[in-house]
């Protein structure tokens, strides 16, 4: 279903909420004024139309949902090389749970876990399911280079996309096919050694253009910074080697079909492998470790329009990602009168490190470093009926299947579970006030895991002149994983009797959208409500820790404010603001890794020819905290932080299609910390010797995950 005015109009605020396009702001300041005057969803209609959000996006905007637009050429203006860069200073509200230069990261909006955002590529789900061994962070194989837009759902969404979506879906559309000749290449090369290159091709394969193919790929290599400081280490780790560089490679290659049955059908199919290799050895104690996640990915889609009034799709896909790990400790003398270095026959002091490293069990050197993965597969079936002034219903059944795919070595096992879901939808036309969207929907979901689950979902906006109010809630939850059930190591094992957690979230804003001549104006105020259940945790500061359902409730309370304006064809401009008290029930304590607010924005110049562009990409992060020791008894604020990342454009060419950046990343190079973590001194010559016990203050110490100095990247892409 082609979006109506109404749902383009709405369209536009999205847009505008990630400052205009360049080309977008033109296409917005050639709108008649006259009719701005008349119909002001006219003027909001922005954005190019070439990037038209997908059909569920187009809906669930025009029935209350806040979703936001991110378009390929915001992230082509940006340079970001990975998403989670992308994700920082383009998407609103949005935290990085790891860091983005380590090779382990998560993306988390308004005040949620690793648990609560779900990220879907091209409507498969980047979750992590637990494998043996150790998460696999599925976001970190993105190539921002082939999003085509990415979708963000803000509010609970697990009734279109599955568990997990509790808090917010970040839906990536990629860059595919359409029956036409076309080319993209880019190379960029910059700071720690950053080399990279990308492309896609895609052709007919008939002379009609019903068929065509598109192949593309991506590689980028760098030594990386440094993620922790030498001051980190414990000394026997140190000692060993354990100071290293974190170096991270990605590559990526692929093929898409499509086949345009008829002008109301066509079918896709998509086939992907991506790899990615780092290092993150941690400073108490690990002196090697190297990783490697191969993320293999099958999906298709088949839609038909039958008529004005019924829509079908049937998506499905299946995914196979693995993991291979190596990660050894330093040998330590433990004898008290002294050993000796077999390799150099020199004598070691009791207490110290040897120079030589040990490999944990499974994660030693070729055949010894044991597999981590997990097999999944998906369908959804999705109907949308339209009868005219009368109401809309979406409805459907999913189905998602997964089972552990690790090394027999590792006793979780390969029983399957399967969860079927069936939802609706049902947008009635009110007679008295057409003009009023409301959407009530439902979904139950059938496991053997947890019998069955009911989940429900509304939302309701109201157009009011320029101004409008809306609002949305839902449910979900998310199962625990493998490794959380069934995990076996010295420092951590799993909890068989963990409970599903669940999730129920509100918001709410108002809304506000006019032109004044060739200034548009956009600004949305709004609020958040989310209680988490039975939240899955780690216990910290015992040997070993375990997982645990809190008793207590997460209560998650918010405020978000944005404002978007865009003068003529040369200046943009956006800040959005989100604060977010995040606590236990009955204390007054913010939950760990979740910043009390966030600030950022973008601010753009363009020049009248469209050929030079400035960006800058500011962002505040607030109060940030982590805790860690026995029973949680230390505490770090790593938070408070300004750092502005900013890009420099020259479109050349009679089409603008070549084009160069310069990008730099921390521009006043602020030192700070993307997380902070704790370890202890199990490792060190104090704790060997019985000079330190683990009841001694000093055993457990906090360490940042250290952000990137400043840097420079120097980029090229075209298209033919």
């Amino acid at each position: 279903m082609t979006p109506t005015l109404s749902r383009a109009a709405l369209l536009g605020f999205v847009l505008t909420g990630c400052a205009l396009p360049a080309l977008a702001a033109a296409d917005m300041a050639a709108a008649d004024p006259g009719d701005a005057a008349d119909n002001a969803e006219t003027i909001i209609v922005t954005g190019r139309q070439l990037e038209q959000p997908s059909e569920l996006a187009a809906g669930v905007i025009e029935f209350g949902n806040s979703v936001q637009i991110v378009t390929s050429e915001q992230i082509a203006m940006s340079g970001a090389t990975n998403f989670a860069e992308l994700a920082q200073f383009l998407i609103k509200g949005a935290n990085i749970g790891y860091s983005p230069d380590e090779g382990e990261y998560t993306i988390r909006l308004d005040g949620g876990g690793d648990r609560d955002t779900l990220v879907v590529l091209d409507g498969v789900p980047l979750y992590d399911r637990g494998p043996a061994l150790e998460d696999i962070w599925g976001s970190t194989t993105i190539d921002p280079h082939m999003i085509e837009r990415a979708e963000v759902f803000r509010g609970g969404n697990s009734l279109f996309f599955g568990s997990n979506g509790g808090i917010g879906v970040i839906s990536l559309v990629t860059k595919r096919p359409d029956g036409t000749k076309k080319f993209e290449l880019g190379a960029n090369y910059g700071s720690f050694n950053t080399r990279e290159i990308w492309g896609n091709a895609s052709f007919p394969i008939d002379s009609e253009g019903r068929h065509s193919i598109m192949v593309y790929g991506g590689t980028v290599q760098t030594d990386g910074p440094r993620i922790f400081s030498p001051e980190s280490y414990v000394d026997n780790v140190a000692a060993a080697g354990g100071i290293q560089e974190y170096p991270l490679n990605r590559s990526n290659i692929g093929i898409k079909y499509l086949w345009k049955i008829d002008d109301k059908s066509e079918f896709r199919l998509n086939g992907q492998y991506t790899q990615i290799e780092f290092h993150d050895p941690f400073p108490d104690n690990e002196t090697y470790s190297p990783n490697r996640v191969r993320y293999p990915i099958v999906d298709f889609s088949l839609d038909r329009r039958w008529s004005d009034a019924l829509y079908t799709e049937l998506t499905g896909y299946w995914s196979n990602p693995k993991l291979n790990n190596t990660e050894t400790y330093a040998e330590i003398c433990r004898i008290p009168t002294g050993c000796i270095n077999p390799d150099t026959r020199t004598p070691v002091a009791f207490g110290k490190a040897t120079g030589r490293s040990i490999p944990y069990a499974n994660k030693g050197f070729g055949d010894a470093s044991k597999v981590g993965g997990f097999r999944e597969l998906g369908l959804n079936f999705r109907n949308t009926l339209t009868l005219k002034d009368i109401v809309e219903v979406v409805g459907g059944v999913q189905v998602v299947s997964y089972k552990n795919d690790s090394d027999p070595v590792f006793p979780v096992g390969d029983a399957s579970t399967t969860i079927t879901g069936l939802y609706a939808d049902l947008r009635p036309t009110i007679p008295f006030s057409p003009d009023t969207k409301i959407s009530l929907a439902a979904r139950i979901d059938f496991a053997k895991a947890f019998s069955s689950k009911t989940i429900w979902k509304f939302g309701v906006r109201q157009p009011i002149g320029d101004f409008y109010l809306r609002a949305n809630g839902g449910t979900s939850y998310s199962t625990p994983r493998n490794t959380e059930l069934f995990n076996e190591s010295p420092t951590l094992v799993g909890n068989p009797d963990l409970k599903t957690e669940e999730t129920k979230t509100y918001n709410a804003a108002a809304g506000y959208s006019h032109a004044f001549g060739n200034l548009q104006v956009s600004a949305e105020l709004g609020w958040f409500t989310t209680d988490i259940t039975n939240r899955i945790q780690t216990t910290s500061g015992l040997t070993p820790n375990t997982y645990f359902n809190n008793d207590r409730v997460t209560e998650i309370r918010g405020l978000t404010a944005e404002l978007n304006l865009a003068l003529g064809q040369s200046w943009t401009a956006n800040v959005s603001y989100t604060k977010q008290q995040a606590r236990l029930d009955g204390t007054t304590l913010q939950i760990n890794e979740t910043p009390e607010y966030m600030i950022q924005g973008t601010a753009a110049w363009h020049s009248p020819d469209q050929r030079f562009h400035i960006t800058l990409y500011p962002r505040y992060q607030g109060p940030e905290y982590a805790t860690g020791g026995v029973g949680n008894a230390l505490r770090h604020n790593f938070g408070n932080y300004f750092v502005m990342n900013a890009s420099l454009g020259l479109w050349l060419g009679e089409e603008r299609d070549h084009r160069f950046t310069v990008r730099v990343v921390n521009v006043f190079d602020k030192y700070y910390a993307e997380r902070y973590g704790y370890g202890n001194m199990r490792f060190s010559e104090a704790f060997v010797r019985g000079e330190m016990t683990t009841s001694s203050p000093e055993y457990y110490y906090g360490y940042p995950f250290e952000g990137k100095p400043r840097s420079v990247y120097v980029s090229y892409s075209t298209t033919f």
